[in-house]
């Protein structure tokens, strides 16, 4: 082997050891420091906390949506209360007017040509269309004191109910909790059966057939109602058949369907009129199980108008959510900011700020009337919105909180593999 092939193969292995060298320097550098950002690892996800919570922080656009949520969900509290006041039944009720006067103008588009009179499972069409009342409403029983109290006043009626005079003392409810008892006023149940009642002049009822001393089934019961020829005096009459009362609407509804129809929205309204009353409409089905105390006491604790203003707060709550987070949204500038999965926490904390903000005033404006001797208060506590608030406390909390670990985990993992190493080329 020359001279020549000697020198220039020491001088390749020279540069070969050489490059090796400097790449174990690379490796031992680079392992310094990951060392090193190992060794400060608390320090390093400290401030990858920090920059989380200052990039998703709320910035001044962010307040005004956040004002905007906290108002508009107050006032879905204010007008729900508002529209669900517990108010007496009668002429002062301002819910009672506004739906009758909502059924007035319903019924003016309705044709009452038919014959007005009356007669056994027949309501006139003009009786239904031209009165706010209802049958099943009827709490006093045609008696004869009755009948000739109202002869001396003039009264008159279409047709001879001598035989539908009941034989004996009707016992199907006491006073005020008729509505415990028919099935007129169950906000289900009536639909069928209430709309049947206005359409035959009736009344149904929940007897209950006792089997033994802890066991009875519910017995279904319907009674005529009589009313003057001018469509007042209601008076509860004599058993009539609940089949018969059926087949009769059924029958009448295929003849006529108007007087279905006009009924039925009848039917809605009423119901509408006592759903925040002092006595309020039980829940569906409830006087098929329970006896009519039972079923009074249990809606003074829980009726159907605390259900309906529980499901709307609930959805309305919901709605503003999604209203203004869909807007927060749309103010996302790529630009600006090119982590939208960051710019998703600053929406979903507004919504969850909003939403505990109003639910916590909420609770404590009850507790104080509460704890002032206003136990009443109790029932303006905005349940829909206090499920939707835990909901976002829950799920919110948990998004944020994972989005927060892959933020910081993440870019850990960045700062430790940070460089990429330059190694050189020592193959032979």
């Amino acid at each position: 082997m020359s001279l020549e092939v000697l020198q220039s193969k020491r001088s390749a292995l020279k540069q070969k050891s050489d490059a090796t060298l400097r790449n174990m320097q690379e490796i031992t550098n680079e392992s310094y420091r990951a060392a090193d950002v190992a060794h400060h690892s608390r320090e390093h996800l400290a401030a990858l906390d920090a920059e989380f919570e200052q990039r998703t922080g709320l910035t001044g656009s962010d307040i005004r949506f956040l004002f905007a949520a906290v108002a508009l969900q107050a006032t879905r509290i204010m007008v729900l209360d508002k529209l669900t006041k517990i108010e007496p039944a009668g002429n002062q009720n301002q819910t009672e007017k506004a739906l009758h006067s909502l059924q007035e103008k319903i019924f003016r588009h309705f044709d009452s040509n038919e014959p007005s009179q009356e007669s056994p499972y027949h309501a006139s069409m003009m009786h239904i269309l031209t009165t706010s009342g209802v049958p099943y409403d009827a709490t006093s029983p045609l008696t004869q004191d009755a009948i000739r109290s109202l002869l001396g006043k003039g009264r008159t009626w279409d047709f001879d109910f001598s035989d539908l005079l009941p034989n004996d003392d009707l016992h199907l409810f006491k006073g005020a909790n008729h509505r415990f008892s028919t099935l007129g006023h169950d906000p289900i149940l009536g639909l069928i059966f209430g709309t049947g009642n206005i359409m035959t002049n009736t009344i149904s009822c929940v007897q209950k057939a006792a089997l033994s001393n802890s066991v009875s089934l519910p017995l279904l019961t319907t009674n005529h109602v009589i009313y003057t020829s001018n469509f007042k005096d209601p008076r509860i009459a004599a058993c009539a058949s609940t089949a018969a009362m059926l087949s009769a609407m059924i029958e009448r509804t295929q003849e006529n369907p108007n007087v279905f129809v006009a009924a039925l929205i009848k039917q809605i309204l009423h119901i509408g009129t006592d759903l925040y009353t002092p006595c309020g409409i039980q829940i569906p089905g409830v006087n098929l199980i329970l006896s009519n105390a039972e079923v009074e006491k249990l809606t003074s604790f829980i009726s159907t108008g605390d259900l309906v203003k529980f499901g709307t707060s609930a959805k309305l709550a919901d709605l503003i959510n999604l209203l203004i987070a869909t807007l927060h949204v749309l103010t996302f500038d790529s630009s600006f900011d090119n982590a939208p999965e960051l710019f998703s926490v600053r929406t979903r904390k507004i919504i969850l700020y909003s939403n505990v903000i109003v639910t916590s005033s909420n609770l404590l404006w009850v507790g104080g009337n509460i704890l002032s001797g206003n136990e009443e208060a109790i029932r303006q506590i905005d349940w829909g919105g206090l499920i939707i608030t835990l909901h976002h406390l829950f799920y919110d909390t948990d998004y944020i909180e994972q989005l927060k670990q892959e933020f910081i985990l993440g870019n850990f993992d960045r700062l430790i593999l940070k460089n990429d190493l330059n190694l050189e080329d020592v193959t032979l």
